[in-house]
């Protein structure tokens, strides 16, 4: 009786053990968005049982260049207005489902002190870049290196 007992606490204990070994399934994949300025990762992460996770996306600077526009669309005389960010980050917890988890985390452009002077005009975000971003399972330390992204926005966006 003792080895019938014996045999489904190795079972449950190898199967917990197995299940405790967090992975990328797929990606950590950047990609930047020429509609918004923002950059996002997609991922897929599996073998981490129940316990909520933390995950965090750093960059090392952000770059947002903003442009005054008309009410009509037209760009006043003038240089672009450029925002730059140091050791910006993002993170949020999640808990797995079925011992795995599919996300996304975005970084999202930043207005900063930009601003238009003269009566009218509307700033509008022309472009956006992130540089040395890096992607993490923070709560079990696996780090993914995603370089520099970004880009124009198309059309340029407006910001309150």
């Amino acid at each position: 009786m003792k080895k019938l007992l014996f045999l489904p606490i190795m079972v449950f204990a190898f199967a917990s053990a197995h299940a405790q070994s967090p992975h990328f399934v797929r990606g950590p994949t950047g990609s930047f968005s020429a509609s918004s300025g923002e950059f996002c990762v997609n991922f897929k992460e599996a073998g981490l049982g129940n316990t909520p996770i933390t995950y965090t996306m750093s960059v090392g600077s952000e770059l947002f260049t903003f442009q005054c526009f008309t009410k009509s669309g037209n760009q006043p005389q003038g240089d672009p207005n450029g925002q730059s960010f140091s050791d910006q980050s993002v993170s949020t917890t999640i808990t797995p489902h079925n011992g795995s988890i599919r996300a996304s985390l975005c970084l999202e452009p930043q207005q900063g002190d930009a601003g238009c002077q003269g009566h009218g005009l509307r700033l509008k975000l022309i472009a956006a870049s992130y540089t040395d971003i890096t992607f993490c399972d923070a709560t079990n330390n696996i780090c993914v290196d995603l370089g520099n992204a970004g880009g124009s926005v198309v059309p340029p966006l407006a910001f309150p």
